[in-house]
């Protein structure tokens, strides 16, 4: 029963994280130099409670909570954007920005992660709130 309640309790933990990583893209690159991405978590009351780790090339740079979206400068080449259980590849181009949307689905996983043109990307960021 304990180790039940220790799982349990850690799992929760887990769920709950939010906020950068110390993996999180420094801000040392140049914007001139650099591609912008965003990851934009939809705001849906599924999965409200939860956090979702957001991914670059596999690390782990933050965990968003529904209606939250996160901006981060990368260097320009091919890049893995993401979540725990799946990514999009992508080639970034320096000086433009790129947009990824993670919303419910029906999987077991419970999340998907998107590509979003420009303008819906813009859209987006104007109805969530930036984390910081």
């Amino acid at each position: 029963m304990k180790r039940l309640l220790a799982a349990c309790s850690a799992a929760l933990l887990i769920a709950c994280a939010h906020g950068k990583t110390p993996e999180f893209p420094a801000a040392a690159i140049e914007p001139a130099d650099a591609a912008q991405v965003c990851v934009i978590r939809s705001n849906e009351l599924f999965g409200w409670g939860l956090s979702v780790g957001v991914t670059l090339n596999d690390a782990t740079i933050a965990h968003l909570r529904s209606g939250e979206h996160i901006c981060f400068v990368v260097l320009p080449g091919l890049h893995r954007i993401g979540i725990r259980t799946s990514d999009a590849s992508a080639a970034l181009d320096r000086g433009r920005s790129y947009y990824f949307l993670i919303r419910v689905d029906d999987s077991l996983a419970g999340f998907e992660i998107e590509r979003l043109d420009v303008g819906r990307g813009e859209e987006w960021l104007t109805k969530t709130r930036r984390l910081h």
